[in-house]
């Protein structure tokens, strides 16, 4: 499996506007510079009262099609 390690700091308040529906994609870069885009929805279980914070992998198929979303763990 293909994979990709983005760290994300995303407010609980920002993570509500995709919650809500006014966002449906989360973007971020990579730790090796690319750029990535996903469903916010993948990381609702990893919502705290501070938002969501924490290293992530992210592993999809040859198609660049999203097979699933792992923390790794927190960033300091």
């Amino acid at each position: 499996m293909k994979h990709l390690i983005v760290d994300l700091f995303i407010t609980k308040e920002e993570y509500l506007k995709y919650y809500r529906g006014s966002a449906a994609w989360v973007s971020a870069v990579a730790r090796d510079g690319r750029q990535v885009q996903f469903p916010a929805s993948t990381l609702r279980r990893y919502l705290t009262h501070a938002g969501i914070r924490g290293s992530f992998v992210i592993y999809y198929d040859n198609a660049g099609k999203l097979i699933q979303v792992d923390k790794l763990g927190s960033m300091t």
